[in-house]
């Protein structure tokens, strides 16, 4: 498995809070079958160079700790960016695109709503050749007739990234609703943990996610998911 979105940085945002979260993170990871892990900093307002600082610092420090133990398992740098009209002034920093590829980017909107500035930010990102990912949308629409809007915004040429968590109802009943909608409709490219701690939001998740999506589309389904798209994504394919 590769897990595209995960918060295994130790002090850069609210998810893991010490390098011992980290590793025991990325241990339950390996334990799980998964053989490369991105680490998606929050990225809100205030970007500047001490943030990208900060962020390469957490990075290298992990990335030394996963030698100094010999664990089997490849880290990438991203970041999860919070929707904002000036989006490529941060293309500058090394964490905007999955992998430095410059090619994808998780975008994160707020939760129970679609911004009506979001159809524009995509087609202005993808005639850059940048493919916007969006972070759980099962969390920001509450209503059926809000697939449409996803329908449109994947016309347009975004891609949709599930939580495991929210097939099983970790986020509320409504969530899990429309995450199964998506899937069924064919309106979800990518599945992943965002993982933000070992105990309560865990890449623990993500096996019993696997076994939910083959239940309603099949294995092969599932693991285009979370092993054949991710992969690509991270090759810049």
């Amino acid at each position: 498995m590769i897990d595209i979105h995960t918060h295994i940085l130790p002090g850069v945002d609210d998810g893991a809070e010490t390098v011992q979260d980290s590793i025991q993170m990325i241990e339950q990871a390996i334990e799980l079958g998964v053989e490369a892990i991105c680490a998606t900093p929050h990225i809100l307002n205030g970007v500047n160079s001490t943030s990208q600082e900060k962020i390469n610092r957490a990075f290298q420090l992990i990335h030394s700790q996963v030698d100094e133990r010999k664990l089997k398992i490849k880290l990438i740098l991203g970041s999860e960016i919070y929707i904002r009209k000036d989006m490529n002034s941060l293309s500058r920093f090394n964490f905007f695109s999955l992998n430095q590829t410059g090619r994808y980017i998780l975008m994160e909107l707020p939760l129970g709503q679609l911004p009506s500035s979001l159809d524009r930010l995509i087609y202005d990102l993808r005639l850059q050749g940048i493919t916007p990912i969006i972070a759980h949308p099962e969390r920001s629409i509450s209503e059926k007739s809000q697939l449409k809007d996803i329908e449109n915004l994947i016309r347009l040429g975004a891609l949709m990234q599930i939580n495991a968590g929210s097939l099983l109802s970790h986020y509320g009943k409504l969530a899990r609703k429309m995450g199964e909608c998506l899937l069924t409709r064919n309106l979800i490219h990518i599945m992943a943990s965002d993982a933000h701690n070992p105990s309560s939001r865990s890449v623990a998740v993500l096996p019993q996610a696997f076994r939910r999506v083959s239940q309603l589309l099949g294995k092969r389904k599932a693991e285009e998911l979370i092993m054949y798209t991710p992969y690509k994504i991270l090759k810049g394919e």
